[in-house]
C-alpha cells in the first residue's frame, strides 16, 4: 500500500548562475600589489596625565588619496575615547580612524593629521603597527 506520494524534487538547475571556477575570471582585476601608498607618520603625545592623554597623528602620503584608513595597535590597554578630524572604532588594542568627509581628499606629498583624547593604565608606551589603508607607515613618535 502506498504511504502517499512522494512529492518530486525541485528540477535542480545544472548549471547555477554564480558557479565558480578553479581559474580566476579574465574580467576580474588582478590584486593590487602597489596600490595603497607609502608614508611616513608622526605620533606625537601632547600631554599626558595621571589615567589620560591627549596625542596628535600626522601621516605624509607618498600617494594621492581620496579616502583614507589609518590604524595603530597599542601595547598597554589604551583606550581612544574622543577623536577630532576623523572617525574611529576600536577593537581590542588596534584603533583605526577614517577620513572625514572634509579631509579624505589628499595630494601626494600630503598631511592627513588628526588628533585624539585616550585614557590608560600602568603605562602608555607609543602605539605600532601604524598602516595608512593596510600598508606599513614609518613610524616616529614625538
Amino acid at each position: 500500500a502506498s504511504r502517499g506520494t512522494t512529492p518530486t524534487p525541485r528540477d535542480p538547475d545544472p548549471e547555477p548562475q554564480g558557479t565558480t571556477s578553479p581559474t580566476a575570471r579574465p574580467d576580474a582585476p588582478p590584486p593590487a600589489t602597489s596600490e595603497a601608498p607609502s608614508c611616513t607618520a608622526v605620533y606625537d603625545l601632547v600631554n599626558e596625565w595621571t589615567d589620560g592623554f591627549q596625542a596628535i597623528v600626522t601621516v605624509t602620503t607618498d600617494r594621492p588619496l581620496n579616502g583614507w584608513r589609518v590604524a595603530w595597535s597599542y601595547r598597554d590597554g589604551q583606550r581612544v575615547g574622543q577623536m577630532w578630524d576623523a572617525a574611529f572604532a576600536q577593537n581590542g588594542p588596534r584603533v583605526t580612524a577614517t577620513a572625514a568627509d572634509y579631509n579624505k581628499t589628499v595630494a601626494a606629498g600630503g598631511k592627513v593629521t588628526f588628533g585624539f583624547l585616550g585614557s590608560w593604565r600602568g603605562a602608555n608606551s607609543p602605539p605600532h603597527d601604524l598602516t595608512l589603508d593596510g600598508r606599513a607607515c614609518t613610524l616616529k613618535t614625538g
